[in-house]
């Protein structure tokens, strides 16, 4: 039985039938072929017959049109539609004509460069006569290899990292082949957006500048998934006029798609069955179909945890057959899943990121994805990686409680019908850039008439001159010269815009330091804090101490039952207005943004249920973030209109005349003491709580009655206070726009944050909402939702008015504490007064 008598039999199950939330069906498509050109010679033409390829299809064909006029080209077409043979027929062609051409292609992931390599060993084989010698080079080439590789490699396949740390920096010993470099390709272009596609930028500006020193031109091909703006993205990555072809040629065999929604647990509160358990609820009914499926996880830890559950499950014999893959596995294991894959020895597979791109697996039926993957591109690509052979192919999509995921169920054709993500890029980032042009420096000397990219030669001298000053660079005459004893590149990630790393070391019983890896000094504030639970390759450790100033975060291995997530702190030290559009209940803000954040405490939350069960104290300096924020200032008359109809729940509590005497009877009555953890206190430093919220209460007379009354510290009362979570409209908003803001600028969720403040210093101390990105410099992350400001929040309102629950639930506006006062109807309210504003 095929992919669709096996959907067609689950469709029968009621279960499975009532919590699917969009079913669609894409019908087989035929090829639009096109003869091979006469510029193709007989030799390669009788190689492609002989791999099954007797035609082109329509963009193969006019990606070759296009590169014999010398122009550059970004590919945009489905997954496994043949993008790679626009690239590989021009580099075979050119090598064959001309033996001494090369030619570099980048790969973002190791499992996509073998793959490739192993296309390129089969062409050259085939080939009489030729001198194609296709390699490797990246941290899993052996050392006694490199020298020959440097030495005599022709088509050469790396990754941006060792492209950064590796070669470029050491290009003297790659002369021979960037003397003769004639084709440079970028596959899968999109992913390289936010801070990593800002890097990545300024890598090619350094890779075109060595060219240029050996006297190499050569033309761009960048592929790319289907993404909003595939021309402006690749034009910014390579600055260079980039011709778009994105008329897919190819044949499709029939795609079920199918977006499940797990069932509701408790309706008042929006809460559903876990995804993971239909994750492996699914894999086990493929499995025993017969059909190869590939399950796609978020993170490592969830993809360990469906192996583990879906083997528990399984008889003993076939555990064996179901295997895990993503980043921290050897080398070795990689390859034998990848072969196990495609032999189909191998029936089920769980994976991150690592196995979405470009590997090609034949026999696949069905690809499941537990949660969104973060954009509708990366969900196509997963996706399409069923059905590659034109077989009828099946993807799900299990969406979580996440208010990002219930939107896409509520709205299928964002998934479907138009991808409206942007990928978004900042080369000119000031901290990147000051990175960049260092690494150039000490590649080649700067003469001070010379351009960075598309920086003028003016620019980059101001750069230059920081750089002299510092001490890292030395100018003699009109050139700069590096000076500094460091080797810049070791020191800049590419995927953080800082240049200062924590290495993580995991200590032993016997006090044995092992070092596991490093992450930026930014991220180590929030991710590996002391007492922080951190997950590496799946396992978990426990902070044991975090030292900044030294770079060193030490560890011990545990098995705690929760994990930790820290209490961030944004403060408004300075900014500038650049520009604004006023409304009649709103202003559209734009600037630049001098931050502090602190992070004083953190939350212990449950593994699985998320419930809460504490909170840890943190003692780290504030940090100072410049960058740039898009802020929405709420207006006075908005706000009185809301407060008249009962929707404004941002207001300080005013607890009565009387409160002051009332606050002294309840201290009198526990004897000044906290009623939580039991200690004595001065009354100076003691709260009056309410257990049930004061602002749930119609009548300010019941709300403080006695009995709803309790003394606590100020510990403790933040605590309480946490606990409920009683989310004002406000609050509830400012959670409902953050949580579809990736959607629309294609970014992770960690690169924006949001901040909503009662009295903001941003709206002359009236209520705002605050966007702004989490990165050094901004990237243009806010400016871009600040243009796109109306549809943004159109789609929070429809993220609030599509979910089911009550009053509010971590899908729309967060998550609730007492039953019937969420957030949910005010932070509506002040939403629609913002639409229509």
């Amino acid at each position: 039985m095929d992919i669709t008598g096996t959907l067609e039999s689950w469709l029968e199950e009621a279960e499975f039938a009532e919590n699917i939330a969009f079913q669609q069906l894409t019908p087989a498509r035929e090829a639009v072929l096109e003869p091979f050109p006469a510029s193709i010679p007989p030799a390669l033409q009788q190689v492609l017959k002989q791999r099954g390829i007797t035609a082109l299809y329509s963009h193969q064909a006019e990606a070759l049109r296009r590169l014999e006029l010398g122009e550059n080209i970004v590919i945009s077409t489905g997954t496994s539609s043949g993008k790679s043979l626009c690239y590989s027929i021009p580099i075979l062609n050119q090598q064959m004509h001309q033996p001494e051409a090369t030619a570099l292609l980048l790969y973002p992931t190791k499992a996509l460069t073998n793959d490739q390599h192993n296309n390129f060993i089969d062409y050259a084989k085939l080939l009489p006569g030729n001198d194609i010698k296709p390699a490797i080079y990246d941290g899993d080439t052996p050392s006694s290899q490199r020298t020959a590789i440097r030495k005599s490699a022709t088509i050469l396949m790396t990754n941006p990292d060792m492209l950064h740390q590796g070669i470029l920096p050491h290009h003297t010993n790659w002369a021979r082949f960037f003397s003769n470099l004639r084709f440079v390709v970028i596959d899968e272009m999109h992913i390289y957006r936010g801070v990593f596609g800002s890097h990545f930028a300024n890598l090619i500006r350094r890779l075109q500048r060595i060219c240029a020193f050996y006297n190499a031109y050569p033309q761009f091909v960048l592929t790319s998934a289907t993404i909003g703006n595939p021309e402006e993205l690749a034009t910014n990555l390579v600055e260079q006029k980039v011709h778009l072809i994105d008329e897919d040629g190819s044949p499709k065999g029939p795609a079920h798609f199918l977006v499940y929604n797990p069932p509701l647990v408790d309706e008042k509160l929006g809460i559903r069955k876990s995804s993971i358990d239909f994750g492996v609820i699914f894999t086990q009914k493929l499995m025993k179909s017969t059909h190869q499926s590939l399950i796609f996880a978020r993170t490592r830890r969830t993809v360990e945890m469906l192996l583990a559950y879906l083997r528990n499950r399984l008889p003993f014999q076939e555990r064996e057959s179901v295997r895990g893959y993503r980043s921290g596995y050897l080398k070795s294991e990689r390859r034998e899943i990848e072969q196990g894959l495609k032999s189909g020895s191998l029936r089920a597979v769980f994976s991150t990121s690592a196995l979405e791109l470009g590997i090609d697996i034949g026999d696949l039926d069905a690809v499941v994805l537990v949660g969104f993957p973060g954009t509708i591109a990366t969900t196509h690509q997963r996706i399409g990686r069923a059905g590659r052979k034109q077989q009828p192919s099946l993807g799900i999509l299990i969406v979580t409680n996440e208010a990002m995921d219930q939107y896409l169920a509520a709205h299928p054709e964002y998934l479907v019908d138009r991808n409206p993500e942007q990928a978004l890029i900042d080369p000119q980032n000031l901290v990147i850039l000051l990175q960049h042009i260092g690494c150039a420096a000490f590649e080649l000397p700067f003469s001070s008439t010379e351009n960075f990219g598309s920086m003028s030669a003016e620019d980059l001298s101001r750069f230059l001159d920081l750089l002299e000053q510092s001490g890292s660079l030395t100018r003699q005459g009109d050139d700069y010269y590096w000076l500094a004893d460091r080797y810049p590149a070791a020191e800049v990630s590419l995927r953080s815009s800082t240049p200062n790393v924590v290495s993580l070391n995991v200590v032993d019983e016997g006090n044995e330091k092992e070092f596991i890896g490093s992450v930026d000094a930014n991220a180590a504030r929030w991710y590996v804090h002391k007492e922080a639970i951190y997950l590496h390759d799946a396992e978990m450790y426990e902070v044991l101490d975090l030292d900044l100033d030294q770079g060193v975060c030490l560890l011990k291995p545990s098995r705690s039952e929760y994990y930790t997530i820290p209490v961030i702190d944004t403060r408004i030290i300075d900014y500038n207005l650049t520009s604004s559009v006023g409304y009649q209940n709103f202003s559209a803000n734009y600037g630049s943004l001098d931050l502090e954040i602190s992070i004083n405490s953190y939350q212990k939350k449950r593994w699985m249920t998320n419930e809460l069960l504490g909170l840890g104290q943190i003692d780290l300096p504030p940090q100072n973030l410049h960058t740039t924020g898009f802020w929405l200032g709420i207006s006075p008359n908005l706000i009185e209109t809301l407060r008249a109809n009962r929707l404004w729940g941002s207001d300080s509590n005013i607890y009565g005349p009387e409160w002051n005497r009332l606050r002294q009877k309840i201290l009198l009555r526990d004897n000044y003491t906290c009623r939580a953890c039991g200690k004595a206190f001065e009354p100076s430093d003691l709260h009056v709580h309410h257990l049930q919220p004061f602002r749930t209460f119609a009548d300010p007379a019941i709300a403080n009655q006695a009995s709803n009354l309790v003394t606590l510290c100020a510990s403790c009362h933040h605590k309480a206070e946490i606990n409920v979570m009683v989310r004002s409209g406000l609050a509830a908003a400012a959670y409902a726009l953050r949580s579809i803001a990736p959607l629309l600028i294609m970014c992770d969720r960690e690169d924006i944050s949001l901040l909503s403040e009662n009295r903001s210093v941003l709206n002359d101390a009236n209520p705002a909402i605050l966007v702004y990105d989490n990165i050094p410099g901004g990237i243009g992350l806010s400016r871009k939702l600040y243009d796109l400001r109306n549809f943004w929040i159109e789609r929070a309102v429809e993220v609030i008015q599509g979910c089911q629950c009550e009053s509010g639930c971590p899908a729309c506006v967060g998550p609730v504490g007492e039953p019937g006062y969420g957030g949910k109807e005010e932070a509506l309210a002040l939403l629609k007064g913002l639409r229509y504003g």
